[in-house]
């Protein structure tokens, strides 16, 4: 079901190549094959309760992994790209497949991991898993659909593949269900360097466009959580209807004077695209700008899409008003993390720069004391044996150098309280009583050294034969 053509649909020119495949609001067009769908859909959406991940988790590993494959994933000897892998070469689907996946006493081995194309099935269907379930924890995750193209499907293409005699009992509800959550089903594991970033949907509450909220909310009573009392649509029915929610937001966004339409469709998409993309968008913002930037107005044309297709393609403006939105945003976003990094190696250059001074100072004191004879009366300075790593070698001026380089890509926080507390700890070493005993070893040194510059001198008045002449010349 989506939304009827408008009246001057058929006067509008012709759809651009992005949208010629582009999904409805509910269920698919003409079209349900993944391969053909994914150029103009190019993300996909996963509600999940997110789990910890390992300290040794590297992101080409699995993020989400088929349940039949999790005993496997669990192993410590376990390797996506091992000759052994269960995922080298994974077999053609098959409509078996798609009975195991439905059906939910044989769900635990599926090898698939379901996705959807939506991102309004995925916030409908993670706000009534908010609402019902004791955990709140639930995120939607964003995954690249082009990086898992090789092993996608939707549950539909397979649902279509048997004949009226093999059909399950059980059929048409799961094809209502694959149609309603445009499922896509992704064989084998959705590698991390494919999920661009999982999202909290409290976050979401407040980046929805306007049709999806509430023009007043409720005021907060007896520290209830009103996270949810601004959604314009009934999430608390014991049977909820997704087909029905696509209809009274469609109905929402075309009772909106124009204006407020087309706010929704540019600020309003955009906004809801930057929260879902955070904060992959912040990191990649410095380090790929395009990159950021295109798969931002990727994501913000498919939100703006899903609130009025024909309305969209009758303003093509939109389009250029979001990319500019983006860009701006984007050039903001880079330029605040370029001098936050030049900020943090700034920082860190003094930091690092302070501890070479007071390590020089401490081998200062160090020399001195080597010097001094044994029967100084000096006290032995203490020493810590964490000191001795602090000591500059003959590269440390290249050591500096190099880690403020590599600082101003990226200063860690963890860095910088780590060198602080060693600055710290450095000067609670050295004062005052570092003072007092430098000022102490240099008058001995000072007497030492006057000492035997007068024994030289009466040495040569006793010893030089003209020593009268040389004392009347001194008198």
């Amino acid at each position: 079901m989506g939304i009827p053509a408008g009246p001057g649909s058929a006067l509008s020119t012709e759809v651009s190549v992005q949208d010629r495949n582009a999904l409805p609001q509910y269920g698919f067009g003409p079209e349900v094959e993944f391969d053909k769908l994914v150029s103009s859909n190019p993300f996909l959406f996963r509600v999940h309760t997110p789990r910890e991940l390992s300290p040794f988790y590297d992101r080409t590993d699995p993020y989400f992994v088929g349940p039949r494959f999790e005993e496997d994933f669990a192993s410590s000897s376990f390797s996506s790209q091992s000759e052994s892998s269960p995922f080298r070469s994974p077999p053609a689907p098959s409509y078996a497949d798609a009975v195991q996946h439905m059906d939910w006493t044989s769900r635990s081995s599926s090898p698939y991991v379901s996705t959807s194309f939506s991102f309004a099935w995925a916030i409908w269907e993670a706000t009534r898993r908010y609402h019902h379930n004791m955990k709140h924890s639930i995120e939607i995750a964003i995954i690249d659909a082009r990086a898992v193209a090789g092993r996608a499907v939707t549950a539909v293409e397979l649902l279509r593949q048997a004949d009226a005699k093999d059909r399950h009992t059980d059929h048409w509800k799961w094809y209502r269900f694959a149609l309603e959550a445009q499922d896509v089903l992704v064989w084998g594991y959705v590698p991390g360097t494919a999920v661009l970033a999982s999202v909290p949907l409290t976050q979401m509450f407040t980046k929805l466009p306007s049709y999806f909220l509430l023009p007043d909310a409720p005021t907060p009573t007896n520290g209830k959580d009103t996270s949810l009392s601004r959604l314009a649509w009934d999430y608390t029915r014991k049977k909820p209807s997704y087909r029905q929610f696509c209809q009274e937001m469609s109905d929402r966004f075309l009772r909106m004077p124009v204006d407020r339409r087309m706010r929704d469709t540019t600020a309003g998409s955009v906004r809801l695209a930057l929260c879902h993309l955070r904060p992959w968008f912040h990191r990649l913002a410095l380090e790929d700008f395009t990159t950021a930037t295109v798969t931002a107005c990727e994501l913000a044309f498919v939100i703006a899409r899903w609130s009025g297709q024909w309305w969209v393609r009758e303003h093509p403006e939109i389009q250029g008003l979001v990319r500019c939105m983006v860009h701006i945003i984007g050039e903001e976003v880079r330029e605040a993390r370029r001098v936050q990094a030049l900020a943090d190696a700034t920082r860190m250059q003094e930091i690092v720069g302070g501890l070479e001074q007071l390590a020089q100072r401490y081998q200062m004191r160090e020399r001195i004391r080597r010097c001094l004879p044994p029967s100084s009366k000096a006290t032995p300075v203490e020493t810590k044996p964490a000191l001795d790593l602090l000591i500059p070698s003959p590269g440390t001026a290249t050591t500096v150098a190099a880690v403020t380089a590599l600082s101003g890509l990226d200063v860690e926080r963890a860095a910088l309280g780590f060198a602080e507390e060693s600055a710290e700890e450095l000067e609670d070493e050295a004062a005052p009583g570092f003072e007092s005993r430098t000022d102490a070893f240099a008058w001995s040194a000072s007497c030492l050294l006057t000492g035997i510059f007068i024994g030289t001198f009466f040495t040569l008045c006793l010893f030089a034969p003209d020593r009268r002449a040389l004392a009347h010349h001194l008198v």
